[in-house]
């Protein structure tokens, strides 16, 4: 729930380099949008990029769907759900999804928000505020995909980062059925929407947070977004309770990586054999992290 750019220096005095920030700041180096290919359903299949248009709830919403050069049977489909503020466009280019697409095959689709904002379910951003149905946006997205081009329909995943992890918690709680997995980054479980989450079936979670997050604190609370913000559990409780929602075995296996700064907390022993992971940065602040496609597609079902 990040607000723009030109909020970015009243909200913190540090030097940290953001993409999409969620309490305050910027949505990192800005640069120029790339270049929109319209797209039908016979180019929809060619590599590079497709400005694909969904309408919902008589809204005129798009995508930037990436098509990689390389061509692989069975391949999933990620979608990418940007921070406030940010945009689809930004995010492409400020992250490696399109360049690990490029070398792994996955189809990735970058959604774009409704004023750069998501209706996550917990906060009053734009889209909330104008009724925007984004669990609807993001089964339409689905279904106008797969006219397009073709993908494994048990390897759809999602991911976001801070009002888009937010708005992909929601996704884990309203459609487990029609994802493989789900990797907020930088927010987890509001309040309110932990406390009506009923998934249809368990689903894997892999969760990311830095410790030294200003913007949604690790250690959870109300922070201030676009809009007002919301409350969040703390990123360890928010991977307890979606291991409590996919039953899972109540003790964690958790292991350090000090060289690289790592925790990884991970439930295992659940239902339909997922798996939930808390990946803890430490000292990690309010960004996607610069290797952040490498390690979706590295947690991809199989």
């Amino acid at each position: 729930m990040a607000p723009s750019p030109k909020r970015a220096a009243a909200c913190f005095a540090v030097a940290v380099v953001v993409t999409g920030l969620a309490g305050c700041g910027g949505s990192g180096a800005s640069a120029a949008p790339p270049p929109k290919v319209a797209t039908t359903p016979r180019q929809a299949s060619a590599p590079g990029d497709h400005t694909v248009d969904v309408t919902v709830q008589g809204r005129v919403r798009t995508l930037i769907l990436h098509v990689p050069v390389r061509q692989v049977a069975g391949r999933p489909l990620i979608l990418v759900y940007h921070g406030a503020d940010d945009s689809a466009a930004h995010t492409e280019q400020t992250t490696d999804f399109a360049s690990v697409s490029d070398s792994t095959g996955d189809l990735v689709a970058f959604m774009q928000g409704y004023q750069d904002t998501w209706n996550e379910g917990a906060g009053h951003t734009p889209a909330e505020q104008a009724h925007v149905n984004d669990v609807a946006f993001t089964d339409a997205a689905i279904a106008r995909l797969e006219t397009l081009v073709t993908f494994d329909h048990k390897r759809i995943v999602a991911t976001g980062f801070s009002n888009g992890a937010l708005m992909v918690e929601l996704l884990g709680c309203a459609r487990a059925k029609t994802f493989a997995l789900v990797v907020p980054v930088e927010g987890e479980l509001p309040v309110t929407v932990s406390a009506r989450c009923k998934p249809a079936r368990s689903v894997n979670v892999y969760e990311i947070h830095g410790t030294a997050d200003a913007a949604i604190p690790y250690g959870g609370g109300p922070f201030a977004g676009v809009g007002g913000g919301t409350t969040v559990l703390s990123a360890p409780a928010s991977v307890a309770r979606w291991a409590t929602l996919d039953r899972c075995a109540r003790i964690p296996t958790i292991t350090h990586d000090p060289a690289a700064s790592i925790t990884l907390t991970t439930f295992g022993g659940c239902s339909r054999n997922v798996r939930v992971t808390l990946r803890t940065i430490v000292g990690g602040v309010h960004q996607w992290g610069s290797n952040i496609g490498v390690i979706v597609a590295g947690h991809v079902p199989r």
